[in-house]
């Protein structure tokens, strides 16, 4: 897991949420008790929306240190499976309501 993965994950999440993606979103990981921990930098317009989709999808509380989002290595991992569910099932939708050629 890295910070690439987890920017990328969030920049999904927006898309999602927002129906577009911010140009920048600024993740840094971290040491914390022998634990990694990352940092995501959120733009202000992306971030309501983005938290409220996290905690209605994944059921835990956000941690916030002042605009900066901050995920254990649990969450953070929750939230990359959450970002491939999301492109699965959207995906699965698509071809589901492809029309039939046969």
């Amino acid at each position: 897991m890295d910070n690439l993965s987890i920017r990328f994950a969030l920049r999904k999440i927006a898309e999602i949420t927002c129906d577009t993606a911010p140009s920048l979103i600024r993740v840094s990981a971290r040491l914390e008790n022998s634990r990694r921990t990352y940092g995501a930098a959120i733009p202000w317009e992306y971030r309501a929306e983005i938290c409220a989709f996290l905690r209605q999808k994944l059921g835990f509380e956000l941690r916030m240190d002042g605009s900066v989002l901050i995920l254990t290595e649990e969450k953070a991992r929750a939230v990359l499976e959450l970002t491939y569910r999301s492109d699965v099932e959207k995906v699965g939708a698509r071809i589901t309501e492809a029309p039939d050629m046969s």
